[in-house]
């Protein structure tokens, strides 16, 4: 997206330290689903030889006491009893904020933060039965919910009530969490992973490190994070306090930090998925090495076999069929909570259901988009070589909304193309799309204003028609192939 050159630093070299005392530290963990989204989605590329070298590093947890259906771990993941096809596949990927356990020290005492465990990251993955796409939706840590009665690690019921939606792992482990989002989207769920502190540190070293932007210099003290401006490659300590960062960053809310871990996770899937890495199997087995020793799962998912079943059932799955987004929300009015938008949610939850695109597409053959002409200027350059081309082209665009704020000849050209600041990356990604070019060109610091340099195969400008869905702020959507700099 950018065009600053950076350094790619070792993990060796990190040293980014995170204040003991921070009491925020167990609520801004981020991004620790890493693991359970590589484990789920990567390993689906292709290679699944290796995959037999993982056995017994998964960690198997029976939660059906809480839930009450017991999972069998003979059971496919992939195939439905009844029907003898391909299912559609659901599971919840937890981040654990556990103090135990190696590469979990560091971040605060069991005596300042007690023993239990919270799921302060938690995603919804629903995988399609065609294995098409998938979509990843986040659920805000700090959503109040009606909590679900829960058996504690004593085997004592907890009774429910309103709560914030992570308190449900400290009262119940895995198995109360899973019960929270059942109650709260009316979808049965399986599945789960947990993975924790040390995992995600160990899967971003072994990734290699995963690219970020930034628009602006960051100097967190309570993250220890400090990068400047433009793109970096992290790992680490590094990672994990550029997703726990908050105040420093975006408008200091956890749903805008949300926005940014998905942006990581993105990142992430990208580079394992186009680098080379899944064609490696040494480099492969590393990956899924450090992946699959942090994860708890269902004794299904902990099963070796099913796993590699999954895997291969995926294999076509790629980061532009991946959507993320987060569960429609709205403010609570008490100025830290918010409250799920059962309104805006429902067509969400009823197309995971029913196991239909999201977001609806809004034309055939129009890919994700999310923002309306009519927000968009540009200044169009004639490269024809024709006279009179570029008011022509100029009325084409006003036609479908554009605002045309320049008209001017140019030096010739092969294509059409758009020139574009990377902060205006989903305005070009309309203009592109409507004026049908071919070459892209982000610069840094041509501002908001787009240019379109027309060529010999510039034919008009197409309708443009934003879903929806993609209209409501809360639900950040945007799917794994793309990439933004955070502000």
């Amino acid at each position: 997206m950018g065009v600053c050159a950076v350094s790619v630093v070792p993990a060796s070299a990190i040293n980014v330290r995170i204040p003991l005392s921070n009491a925020r530290w167990p609520k801004v963990i981020a991004a620790v689903a890493s693991g359970a989204i590589l484990a789920v989605t990567a390993v689906g590329a292709g290679v699944t030889s290796v995959l037999g070298q993982l056995e017994g590093n998964i960690t198997a947890l029976d939660v059906s006491d809480q839930t009450g259906n017991e999972v069998a771990s003979t059971e496919s993941v992939v195939v439905d009893e009844v029907t003898g096809e391909t299912a559609p596949f659901n599971v919840l990927l937890m981040g654990s904020d556990s103090r135990a356990g190696k590469g979990n020290r560091g971040y605060g005492s069991t005596a300042d933060f007690g023993t239990t465990e919270r799921s302060d990251t938690t995603i919804l993955l629903h995988v399609s039965a065609d294995r098409s796409q998938a979509v990843a939706v986040s659920i805000p840590r700090d959503t109040l919910i009606d909590l679900p009665n829960c058996k504690n690690a004593s085997g004592d019921m907890v009774k429910g009530g309103t709560g914030k939606f992570n308190e449900a792992m400290s009262r119940g482990g895995p198995g109360c969490t899973l019960k929270a989002v059942e109650n709260m989207t009316g979808m049965a769920i399986d599945n789960f992973m947990v993975v924790d502190f040390g995992g995600f540190k160990a899967i971003t070293e072994a990734v290699g490190g995963v690219e970020i932007c930034l628009s602006k210099p960051v100097n967190d003290p309570l993250s220890g994070l400090k990068l400047s401006a433009g793109k970096h490659t992290i790992s680490g300590e590094e990672a994990l306090a550029f997703v726990r960062a908050r105040k420093t960053l975006g408008d200091g809310s956890d749903t805008s930090r949300i926005r940014r871990q998905q942006a990581f996770l993105s990142s992430m899937a990208t580079k394992v998925i186009s680098s080379g890495t899944l064609l490696n199997p040494v480099a492969l087995l590393g990956v899924l090495n450090a992946a699959t020793e942090s994860l708890t799962a269902d004794p299904q998912l902990a099963n070796i076999d099913n796993l590699r079943e999954l895997a291969v059932s995926m294999k076509d799955l790629r980061p532009s069929n991946i959507t993320f987004t987060t569960m429609p929300w709205y403010p609570a009015g008490d100025g830290a909570n918010v409250l799920m938008n059962k309104k805006k949610a429902k067509p969400l939850l009823k197309a995971l259901k029913n196991d239909t695109p999201w977001p609806p597409k809004a034309a055939n053959d129009q890919p994700l988009l999310r923002t309306v002409p009519e927000n968009i200027r540009v200044k169009v350059i004639n490269g024809t070589g024709v006279k009179g081309a570029g008011k022509s082209a100029k009325k084409a665009l006003r036609q479908q909304g554009f605002v045309v704020v320049n008209v001017k000849n140019g030096d010739p050209v092969a294509a059409t193309s758009v020139i574009y600041d990377p902060e205006w990356d989903n305005s070009a990604k309309t203009l592109i799309y409507s004026a049908g070019a071919t070459v892209e060109e982000p610069v840094a610091g041509t501002g908001s204003t787009l240019q379109l340099v027309i060529g010999p195969d510039f034919t008009g400008a197409k309708d443009v028609r934003i879903s929806d869905a993609l209209k409501d702020k809360t639900a950040n959507i945007n799917t794994a192939d793309e990439s933004f700099c955070a502000s």
